[in-house]
């Protein structure tokens, strides 16, 4: 039976239907490839931008879902350095200053946490970053994680009040100034370089030789300054006398519960602990509301996402001279 709307074969003998169309292959270039992937990579990194900068709005100063005072929570994780991005687990002065410019204009903001998880820095972005603080107005409580050492601790010194478990690390009271020699290695490689300066001591720290006594002697001299810079803010900024800090200025960390005894820290305790400290201190009944500031970096996540980043900034910061200064920076 034939069905209904079915097409009748034809009656022609030995017919097979219709001539096939002939079949076409392209072949496929790599090229294309390489564009679609690099097309779903900048969408997605533009998903990524929109969505941080829709929780920048919601999570900025100016626009609050709920009411009330607040304690303002200010991360200081990483290494402090003059440059890099906060995305890159580096804190710079910029970024630190953006904070708290944040939290002293908030309204509702009536302390501030500061929560330290640092080995510390360069001696100059930690001490501006010091200095910063002395301008705050709002109560600045430190809560520490894990460390709180060297540049770190220089800036926590100058909070009200420093909390820190039993066993975070604490103090590295100094400065170092580290200058590596490969002379050694290079000599029995055979490569020999030779250096030409207009200045007695432009090549001075350069890892491709020793250094000589006189050298030594401005080195040492060098880091004396930002050591004794050191003693002092630590003793203004824990009312103790520079002959008391210089006594434990020796670069070695304590245990929280020795810091506490020599009177680096206030007290023991938690995040929460601290969390409950800040709010006291800004006049807050109750459990304190928390709020953040964040810093998205575009620019940083998008090199990231493409996988660029590493190499940019090697290639970028290739410059021999600037190399051996950041090497022998005291830290």
């Amino acid at each position: 039976m034939e069905q209904q709307g079915a097409r009748p074969a034809p009656h022609m003998s030995g017919y097979s239907g219709p001539p096939a169309a002939p079949e076409t292959r392209e072949r496929s270039s790599p090229g294309w490839r390489w564009f679609i992937g690099a097309v779903v990579v900048l969408l997605f990194s533009a998903f990524i931008c929109s969505t941080l900068t829709y929780r920048a709005a919601f999570d900025g100063p100016s626009t609050r879902w709920v009411t009330g005072d607040a304690v303002a929570l200010i991360h200081l994780d990483g290494v402090i350095a003059g440059t890099g991005s906060v995305h890159a687990g580096i804190i710079t002065p910029e970024y630190f200053a953006n904070q708290i410019d944040q939290a002293e204009a908030d309204p509702s903001v009536r302390a501030i946490l500061l929560r330290v998880d640092s080995p510390g820095g360069t001696v100059a972005a930690s001490q501006e970053i010091a200095m910063d603080l002395e301008r705050v107005t709002k109560p600045v409580v430190v809560s520490v994680g894990d460390i709180c050492a060297s540049g770190a601790y220089m800036v926590a010194s100058q909070c009200d009040e420093i909390i820190a478990t039993p066993t975070s690390a604490i103090g590295s009271i100094g400065v170092i100034a580290q200058i590596p020699n490969v002379a050694g290695l290079l000599d029995s490689l055979g490569i020999e370089f030779t250096t030409l300066t207009a200045g007695e001591y432009k090549d001075a720290g350069s890892p491709y030789r020793s250094l000589t006594e006189t050298e030594t002697a401005l080195f040492e001299e060098y880091i004396e300054v930002p050591y004794r810079e050191f003693i002092r803010i630590v003793a203004e900024g824990r009312s103790l006398s520079e002959d008391e800090v210089e006594e434990m200025a020796t670069g070695w960390i304590w245990s929280g519960m020795v810091a506490r005894e020599m009177g680096l820290i206030d007290s023991i305790g938690t995040y929460n602990d601290a969390l409950d400290r800040a709010g006291e201190l800004g006049g807050i009944e109750g459990r304190p509301r928390v709020v953040t500031y964040r810093e998205p970096d575009y620019t940083g996540l998008l090199r990231s996402l493409i996988g660029f980043g590493a190499q940019l900034e090697r290639f970028g910061s290739f410059d021999p001279d600037a190399d051996a200064i950041r090497r022998s920076l005291p830290r």
